[in-house]
């Protein structure tokens, strides 16, 4: 909460992050509802703008979401007899490169990689059944850092670097066809299998990889772009050039989809038709129970003193 009211100082009051969590939505009553099975406290009744990409507050929600339905396909593909491999696609970036021309790149490469007939000598090789591919950008010392993250799912089963040493080659090529920067044999394309998932602590594995990658702080002296917001909240001397990148940022990924999925992977493990990110956002747990319903004047209080965290927190103890 205390990231969106950032947020919101930032992109001004037309966008529609400003008015989440703190516009009541039309015709509706404000009540706090807390969840019987986890104890967790929400309102509804108030706008959601349902943006996965600059918004704390939804993207917390909808990340979530997609990880636990991740966790459903992971379990489903296991059923089956599928395999599956996490792959990594990056590019070469420098300071100052262009974030949109990187995306329009990364996009474009991407479909000469998996479509026509070279997409069908890489599914017919590998016995490719489907993928999930996930938006990730990053931002260190050598600017934004826009990549893949894709789960592949695999009919047969490979080592880690059979799947590197076919896809590759194409990525590079791709990329040279897209007007990209080659990457480079060492860095350009990476695959991890599901051990992947033990080097991360308590519930972090491939799906919160695949769907968290831009609200988790960053490491290594990189910074996500919720960071950003982290920073500019903390009054750092630099909070300036923050609120610059994340306005490039939230331009940038404006529209794109957080995760892909293949035509038919879907039906394949026998999953529900996707849900959108204002869906998900909006989504109320089943088991919870009204706890107060407010006046209109009780919510202007509230949001007016940035307290919404604080009256969850009054409403879960």
């Amino acid at each position: 909460f205390a990231l969106v009211s950032v947020a919101r100082s930032i992109l001004g009051k037309e966008h529609r992050t400003s008015k989440c969590m703190h516009s009541r939505a039309p015709k509706q009553d404000v009540k706090i509802w807390k969840d019987k099975e986890h104890g967790k406290a929400f309102f509804s009744g108030i706008r959601t703008c349902g943006s996965v990409w600059p918004c704390p507050v939804c993207a917390a929600k909808i990340s979530e979401r997609r990880r636990v339905e991740l966790v459903d396909a992971l379990a489903q593909a296991k059923a089956i007899g599928l395999h599956v491999k996490l792959l990594t696609l990056t590019i070469p970036h420098g300071l100052g490169d262009d974030l949109n021309v990187i995306l329009a790149g990364l996009l474009k490469a991407w479909n000469k990689t998996t479509q026509g007939r070279i997409g069908a000598n890489l599914r017919d090789l590998l016995g490719l059944r489907g993928y999930i591919r996930a938006f990730e950008v990053t931002y260190g010392q050598n600017g934004f850092h826009p990549h893949f993250h894709v789960l592949l799912f695999l009919d047969r089963e490979w080592s880690n670097s059979s799947v590197k040493n076919a896809f590759c080659p194409v990525w590079q090529n791709a990329c040279r066809l897209a007007g990209l920067p080659i990457p480079s044999d060492l860095h350009g394309c990476h695959v991890d299998d599901g051990s992947y998932a033990a080097k991360y602590a308590s519930k972090w594995g491939l799906e919160s990889e695949m769907t968290k990658g831009h609200s988790k702080k960053g490491k290594n002296g990189g910074m996500s772009p919720f960071d950003f917001l982290r920073a500019i909240f903390a009054q750092d001397k630099d909070s300036k050039r923050f609120i610059g990148l994340f306005l490039a940022y939230e331009k940038a990924y404006k529209g794109k989809r957080q995760l892909y999925w293949s035509n038919g992977l879907r039906t394949l493990l026998e999953l529900a038709p996707e849900a959108t990110d204002e869906e998900l956002a909006a989504t109320q747990e089943e088991s919870a129970t009204v706890l107060a319903c407010l006046s209109l004047d009780q919510w202007r209080a509230i949001a007016h003193a940035k307290a919404q965290s604080h009256v969850l927190d009054v409403a879960e103890d």
